[in-house]
C-alpha cells in the first residue's frame, strides 16, 4: 500500500507550502496530495481554504487577493509556530517545480464556482505538460461538473472523484461516466464491498484521511492501493511492519 502526503505531511509541517513537501521529501515519500484554489489574477494557487485565515496571517478569500499578494503572506506559522523561515502561498507552477522528482502528484481542485472550474480548465493543460505529469498525476475533484469539463476540454489528464456523502453504487457509476481512473473515499466509507466493486471496474483507491495506525493496517489487509495521510512519517514506521 502506497502511502500520500496530505497536503504534503500536515500534521508534521505547514501544509501546502513549499516548506511542507520538502519535508515529505526528507521523509522519503514522494507521493503526495495538495489543493488548487483560483487567486483574483486567474492563477493557480495551493491552499485549502477558500479564506486565509485558518492558515495564514491574512484574512479575506483567496479569491480576492492576487498572487503576489498572497505570495507575501505568512504561511507556516499559524499551524507551525516555530517553523523556521517564512513562506507564503505557493502558486502551483512553484509546487510543480519543486515536485519535479515526485513519483505520484494527486492535485485536488476545489473550483466550487463555475468561473473557478472554467479558469482551471483553461491553465491546467499547459502545466500538466510543462512539469511532465504524464503518469503521475491525477486531477481530482468533489465537484463533478468540474471533472466532466476536464473530460471534455482535456481527456488525456486522468480524473479521480472525491466523495464522502454518496453511496458505492452511486459514487462507482459517476466515476466511470466521468472517466475516472480513480476514487478518493473517506476512510469510513472504505469496505469490502467498496474494494470489490471499484476491483470490477478498474478504479483505484486511494482514500483520505488516514492518520490511526490501526486503521492502516485495516486498509492494508483490506487491499486498498493508497492511503492519504497527515502523517507520513507514522505512516511509513507501521506499513513498513507490512513490508508494504
Amino acid at each position: 500500500m502506497q502511502i500520500v502526503g496530505h497536503r504534503g505531511a500536515r500534521g508534521e509541517a505547514p501544509e501546502n507550502t513549499l516548506a511542507g513537501f520538502r519535508h515529505l521529501r526528507q521523509c522519503g515519500i514522494k507521493r503526495v496530495e495538495f489543493d488548487i484554489q483560483v487567486a483574483a489574477d486567474g492563477v493557480l494557487v495551493v491552499i485549502h481554504d477558500a479564506e486565509l485565515e485558518r492558515c495564514t496571517d491574512g484574512s479575506g478569500r483567496v479569491s480576492a487577493h492576487d498572487s503576489l499578494a498572497l505570495a507575501q503572506l505568512d504561511a507556516l506559522h499559524r499551524s507551525h509556530p516555530h517553523w523556521p523561515g517564512r513562506e507564503g502561498v505557493p502558486t502551483l507552477a512553484e509546487v510543480l517545480a519543486e515536485l519535479r522528482d515526485f513519483e505520484h502528484l494527486q492535485l485536488e481542485v476545489k473550483a466550487r464556482h463555475p468561473a473557478d472550474a472554467e479558469r482551471v480548465v483553461a491553465v491546467l493543460p499547459q502545466l500538466y505538460e510543462r512539469y511532465q505529469l504524464h503518469g503521475r498525476g491525477v486531477c481530482t475533484s468533489f465537484n463533478p461538473l468540474f471533472l466532466q469539463a476536464l473530460k471534455d476540454r482535456a481527456a488525456h489528464i486522468p480524473r479521480g472523484l472525491l466523495f464522502e456523502h454518496l453511496d458505492t453504487d452511486t459514487a462507482l457509476s459517476l466515476a466511470e461516466e466521468l472517466g475516472c481512473v480513480q476514487i478518493g473515499p473517506e476512510e469510513k466509507l472504505c469496505t469490502p464491498a467498496l474494494v470489490q466493486a471499484a476491483v470490477q471496474r478498474k478504479l483505484s483507491i486511494s482514500t483520505w484521511t488516514v492518520n490511526a495506525p490501526e486503521r492502516m493496517l485495516a486498509l492494508h489487509q483490506l487491499g486498498i492501493e493508497s492511503i492519504i495521510t497527515d502523517l507520513p512519517s507514522q505512516a511509513l514506521r507501521i506499513l513498513s511492519k507490512t513490508g508494504s
